[in-house]
């Protein structure tokens, strides 16, 4: 059953709420039970009720207030006959009673005539307030969805958006947008909040669903739809039937005005629903202000495209006025750009240009063919296909549908448009080429549109002319100028990586190679590796390997002889490659020296573009400079290397020579020191034993004592670093107990500055032969100095590992400060130190006991913070000597 409801009174927003009259009396006679039980307990206490009658007032009042004024009168009406029943029955006054009971009434009457006024006072505030509210809302998301429709975030999703907004607006299960074209007579599906929605494909609706869009739009109102199943419309587009379950109600809102028809919502519940005159009145008022919106933006993109299409017009004259400095690949992609944009519907366009020695129209320029590649591999013979027939007639050929036109070539395979219009590319009787455009809607085309075809055509044709006759010029000068960028950049660079890899992007870059790539050849096996490629997909192609023999690439290296074709898929021997579905035409050039192969120079190209002798000889000469070029970087990086290693081991050297001297020199040193230092010991025990030295004193003493007591254990760690070794004198130990160890000493040290502990030991590291007090002094050395790089406390961070070479690695981090910049590179020299009270000793020392275990130790600076000291010892070392 379906209404049209159009100016009925609009349903109250609240209602007061209805009770049966027997239920009222119910609540009365309820009600009135406290009056009467207060009554009785008055008339107990020998009171003449006068409390009770002050009870009365309640029932009036609460019935007033819920059932109105007309209920409030007769409540009222009623405990004034029950007040004089009582008075009569239970007092002694008889008449004078009653005397007193009509001004009691009076205020009974006007206490429920005031609360039942105040009641429907606030039932007007709430129907007001609700009404508002609901205005309110809709004046929101009204706006809200304008706002969305004009200026939205992503504007392909627009119609999305809107069906969304429409769904949310009436609180509905699903909602629909049709878009009526009154030139075809035909209702498209635009968007749907069903999963069907995203992504989305127009859908044309059959006779049966356009049947309700036709009706709405000649109404021009709303139309509610109560029980949906039993009227004679369809209601859910065939596509959603099983997305959806069936729609039990409806609401269809035309958007449409007076000067403009885009087409129909559909807004559907699956629950049956009421569907109000307000919710019409404002359907109504919701869709003329989403045509309002739609009305504008399609004025605006109207607008828009006349706009690019004379800026367009534009932009082709003016490469066309400037052929001879812009490439004719350039201005033919901008003209089937240009018909795309221009003719509306048009989803692919291509030009076709006749290829003299292959007797066949070949594309060289293509808009709109979502799979890469899928037009530049389809040619034409010369006479076959609409194309060529155009090319051969002259003449501007449109087909309303390939489906039933006879002139249309049927391949094997389905084609997936049905309207195609061609127009040639002649200048003068010289026909060069086709341009043509598609669409995949029948009788898309207009006869205004061929003109606008042809006159493309033209343009293209004068593009290709002028382009003709500054080609050979134009190449010339760009080869040279290519070759002079080359070489200097050969020249002037002795970086082999960075070598390649500007040779690869000159090349694309400046002749548009689909590909440039350089292989070198893996001495281990021969396989060709890609060491640099261009653009992209050469970032994915780096390092990957080709195996010896193989592909145009392997041939070439193995023949050491140059070879190209336009053709890859006629060479047996061609190895294609899933990153580059479009090559077509591929040069190979080894890059000799000597005779040798060291690698090979491949670029590869695509429709419409082809490769000539003239890329040959000039990838050549660039293959023979890069060739020399690589030589002589490697030349010079051999020489870097070996310098750097003689200077590395000068180093060493200088650095041994002086840890030795600094070594003899403390031992020497604390040699002589030691002697005196334990007579003052000596002197200092006897002296504290001496009666009549003052308490200061005896304090003072006990300082002397202590400090003289750590000279003697710092020059006896001085003595036993340095002191001669024996062989016995190695043990094997494991480092991650050492650590435990010294970690056990400095604990408490740790625990009282705030720094926090962490030790990471490799399970499986094996022990290492080492003087054990000599490797704890170096932990016990780097421990102490990271401590005293965190006064404020932090984290200290140790680090055991067997690494791959057979060595021990510890790594000791802490989150200081870090080290100096200045002194870094000084860091284990003698006496160089940034604490105040600091010797310049410590990692002095640690330095020669790794360095005399055949070990070694670097310090640096965590980019996160703090300084890392490093150090390895062998596995199987020899003793120190």
């Amino acid at each position: 059953m379906s209404r049209q409801v159009i100016g009925t009174e609009k349903k109250p927003f609240y209602d007061i709420p209805t009770r049966p009259v027997w239920a009222r009396w119910i609540y009365v006679a309820v009600a009135s039970l406290p009056y009467m039980l207060g009554f009785a307990i008055e008339k107990l206490n020998n009171n003449h009720g006068t409390g009770a009658l002050i009870l009365v007032t309640l029932p009036v009042i609460a019935t007033s207030w819920y059932y109105g004024i007309r209920w409030g009168l007769l409540s009222s009406l009623i405990a004034t006959i029950l007040n004089g029943i009582f008075l009569l029955s239970f007092t002694q006054s008889g008449g004078d009673s009653l005397l007193i009971l009509w001004p009691g009434g009076l205020m009974l009457l006007l206490v429920s005539i005031i609360t039942g006024k105040l009641r429907e006072g606030a039932d007007e505030q709430l129907r007001t307030g609700t009404e508002l509210r609901a205005r309110e809302r809709h004046l929101t998301l009204v706006n809200i969805t304008v706002k969305d429709i004009l200026n939205p975030k992503y504007p392909e999703n627009r119609n999305y958006d809107l069906v969304l907004h429409l769904a949310n607006i009436f609180v509905a299960d699903c909602a629909y947008l049709v878009r009526w074209h009154a030139a075809k007579g035909q209702a498209i599906l635009v968007a749907s909040t069903t999963s069907l929605a995203q992504p989305f494909s127009e859908i044309i609706l059959d006779a049966n669903e356009t049947n309700l869009i036709q009706s709405v739009l000649q109404n021009g109102s709303a139309l509610a739809l109560d029980d949906a199943p039993n009227s004679h419309y369809m209601i859910n587009p065939a596509a959603t039937k099983i997305l959806v379950p069936p729609t039990q109600s409806a609401l269809c809102i035309p958007l449409i005005t007076k000067e403009y028809q885009f087409g129909v919502a559909v807004i559907t519940f699956n629950s049956p629903r009421h569907i109000s005159a307000q919710e019409l009145l404002y359907a109504d008022l919701y869709g003329n202000q989403v045509t309002l919106a739609l009305r504008t933006v399609e004025q605006e993109a109207r607008i828009q495209k006349r706009l690019n299409e004379a800026v367009t017009l534009s932009n082709i004259e003016h490469a066309l006025s400037k052929t001879e400095r812009t490439s004719p690949r350039h201005v033919l992609q901008m003209i089937v750009d240009s018909a795309r944009e221009l003719i509306p519907d048009t989803e692919q366009a291509v030009i076709h240009l006749f290829d003299k020695e292959q007797q066949a129209l070949i594309p060289q320029a293509v808009s709109g063919f979502r799979e890469t590649g899928s037009a530049g591999k389809f040619r034409m013979r010369l006479g076959e296909g609409v194309a060529g027939q155009v090319i051969a007639d002259g003449l501007v050929v449109n087909i309303a549908d390939v489906q039933t036109d006879p002139r249309f070539w049927r391949q094997n395979k389905p084609v997936k448009y049905r309207s195609l219009m061609v127009a040639p590319v002649q200048s003068g009787d010289d026909r060069i080429g086709t341009i043509s455009v598609q669409s995949s809607f029948p009788v898309s085309f207009t006869p205004d549109q061929e003109e606008l075809l042809s006159a493309l055509g033209t343009q293209a044709a004068i593009a290709i002319e002028n382009a003709r006759l500054f080609e050979t010029t134009q190449q010339g000068l760009k080869e040279v100028n290519a070759l002079y960028k080359i070489t200097r950049q050969l020249v002037g660079s002795l970086e082999t990586e960075q070598l390649m890899k500007d040779v690869v992007e000159l090349l694309q870059q400046t002749f548009g190679y689909y590909l440039a790539e350089v292989f070198v050849i893996d001495p281990k096996n021969e396989d060709l590796v890609v060491q640099h490629a261009s653009g992209k997909i050469g970032e994915l192609l780096k390092n990957q390997r080709l195996q010896a023999g193989a592909g145009i690439i392997g041939h070439a290296a193995e023949t050491g002889e140059p070879f190209f074709t336009n053709e890859v898929d006629k060479v047996v021997f061609f190895v294609p490659h899933p990153l580059l579905p479009d090559t077509q035409s591929e040069l190979a050039v080894p890059i000799k020296a000597d005779s040798r192969v060291l690698g090979v120079l491949d670029i590869q190209q695509c429709p419409p573009g082809r490769l000539t002798e003239r890329d040959l000889q000039l990838v050549n000469t660039v293959a023979e400079q890069l060739a020399i070029a690589l030589q002589k970087a490697k030349l010079y990086s051999d020489l870097q290397t070996s310098l750097q290693r003689e200077k590395d081991v000068r180093s060493q050297l200088i650095q041994s020579d002086r840890l030795a001297l600094v070594g003899r020199l403390l031992a020497s040193v604390s040699h002589e020191l030691n002697n005196p230092l334990q007579a003052i010991q000596n002197a200092l025990f006897l002296l504290k034993e001496e009666r009549g030295i003052s308490a200061q004193g005896q304090q003072d003493l006990q300082i002397v004592l202590s400090e003289a007591e750590r000279m003697a254990a710092l020059i006896e760690r001085l003595r036993a670093s340095y002191r001669s070794t024996r062989t016995d004198d190695f043990q094997f130990v494991q480092l991650n107990a050492v650590v435990e160890d010294v970690y056990a000493l400095v604990a408490t040290h740790l625990r009282h500055n705030q720094i926090a502990f962490e030790f990471h030991p490799d399970p499986e590291l094996a022990p290492v032969s080492v003087l054990p007090d000599q490797i704890r002094q170096v932990f016990l050395n780097l421990l102490m100095n990271a401590v005293e790089a965190m006064p404020g406390g932090g984290r200290l961070n140790v680090i055991t590992e067997q690494t791959a070479e057979d060595e021990a690695l510890v790594s000791i981090s802490d989150s200081g400060p870090g080290i100096d910049p200045d002194i870094l590179p000084r860091i284990f020299d003698p006496f160089v130190t940034s604490k105040e009270s600091g010797t310049g000793l410590g990692l002095t020392i640690t330095y020669d006991i790794v360095n005399r275990h055949h070990g070694r130790i670097t310090a640096e600076n965590s980019a996160g913070g703090g300084a890392i000291f490093k150090f390895w010892l062998p596995l199987h070392g020899e003793e120190m000597r």
